[in-house]
């Protein structure tokens, strides 16, 4: 029994990870042609960054890449080593690293609990339940370059409804209507 225990403990301790990684939109629903932003939030790490690469997923029948921007979790006043490629449809790969002689203290204040690593804008494209994923295989680095930890992918799924067009009977009498006033 008491064997039992020790692996269901252990088992459970192994797979247990708290939520390091957080992707989030702004809202939970979108018309066509709103832009959607995303974030990805690092929060809770136990120790300081010092960089991070992933992939962003999209549909991109219903969402049009915008634009993206990296955080300042890693930028000690002198920047960072920033790279991104949207060179395949549908995907986004995003790296950010701090450079090897930036400022410790200044970065670990910029970072504090919870930090944003990127901010990813789209347009609403097509009508539906639209999913944007972190995939598998997220990297992190810690800042004295001991540590490198590959996370747990993750995804939102927010709603896009199609904009009414009104009806073309109504637009044509309302012309009519004013073409009749302006004649008085």
């Amino acid at each position: 029994m008491k064997s039992l225990f020790i692996s269901l403990l252990t088992f459970f301790t192994l797979n247990c990870q708290a939520t390091l990684l957080e992707l989030k939109v702004d809202q939970a629903s979108y018309q066509e042609g709103d832009t959607v932003t995303a974030t990805i939030v690092a929060k809770n790490f136990p120790y300081t960054l010092g960089g991070f690469a992933g992939e962003v997923s999209f549909d991109d029948n219903g969402l049009a890449l915008t634009s993206w921007q990296f955080g300042q979790g890693f930028d000690d006043g002198f920047g960072s080593f920033s790279y991104a490629d949207d060179s395949i449809s549908g995907s986004l790969y995003l790296e950010d690293y701090a450079y090897i002689f930036a400022d410790e203290p200044t970065i670990i204040a910029n970072q504090g609990n919870e930090f944003v690593l990127a901010t990813i804008a789209f347009t609403a494209m097509g009508a539906g339940q639209q999913t944007l994923s972190l995939l598998n295989g997220v990297e992190v680095l810690s800042f004295d370059n001991t540590m490198l930890e590959q996370l747990q992918g993750m995804a939102v799924t927010f709603d896009v409804t199609s904009v009414p067009t009104p009806a073309s009977i109504a637009l044509f009498s309302i012309a009519l209507l004013l073409l009749h006033r302006v004649k008085r």
